[in-house]
């Protein structure tokens, strides 16, 4: 358990580059699978999806490479969002006894990372400031799409509560810009989770709503609330 808990490192795959051409590196059967599977998921589209998928499956030959795979697609999918149902589907059939244990390792760090820990240092810069601030809000809503689609495909379960209470939270503190992106993203949350959206999360909507001066905000609340 104390061994599983322990951040891969993520470098101790790659080659370096030498320039003394009387020593290479010699290149293991590891070394190589992670190299060509991490290309493959960085190709994916909707058109080849189908393929690329079987072909990572077929090349997972080796137990030990599952968890630099698992976190490759966890990581693709905070930035490139509109493929996370992609990255998931692969994660489905990845056959692995240590797969929910990985992913929830994951997902209980990347939680606590972008919901409680992002700290914006006061010696940056206002553009840096900008730009750390934008990250972890896309940050945010690529980890909870990718947490709904886990759960949608039963893949873990009993987290996206924890998610979306964290999510709902955070909404009354952002800017309109953010806010708007924030509640665009949780339409498409409620619309794979819920029949009928929680009450504790229509309060926290109706508060935004009524105190908003964006009339932008308020319809997309109207449009989630269904009114």
């Amino acid at each position: 358990e104390f061994l599983d808990n322990i951040d891969l490192n993520k470098k101790y795959y790659r080659m370096n580059i030498n320039k003394n051409k009387r020593y290479k590196k010699e290149t293991t059967e590891d070394t190589l699978s992670i190299k060509e599977i991490n290309s493959m998921i960085n190709k994916i589209t909707n058109t080849n999806y189908e393929t690329l998928k079987k072909e990572i499956i077929q090349k997972i030959k080796i137990d030990h490479i599952i968890p630099y795979i698992i976190q490759k697609l966890v990581e693709s999918s905070m930035i490139h969002h509109i493929y996370i149902p992609y990255y998931v589907g692969i994660l489905k059939e990845i056959r692995s006894s240590k797969k929910e244990n990985i992913l929830l390792r994951l997902c209980n760090k990347y939680h606590t990372e972008f919901f409680y820990e992002n700290m914006i240092s006061k010696d940056d810069s206002s553009y840096e400031k900008l730009c750390s601030k934008n990250k972890n809000i896309d940050n945010i809503i690529g980890f909870s799409l990718f947490i709904s689609h886990l759960e949608k495909e039963d893949i873990i379960n009993n987290f996206i509560e924890k998610v979306l209470d964290s999510y709902m939270d955070n909404l009354s503190s952002k800017e309109d810009i953010e806010l708007y992106k924030m509640l665009v993203s949780f339409e498409s949350i409620a619309k794979i989770h819920y029949q009928i959206i929680p009450q504790r999360y229509c309060i926290i909507l109706n508060n935004i709503q009524k105190n908003s001066g964006s009339s932008k905000i308020r319809f997309k609340i109207m449009d989630i609330l269904g009114d």
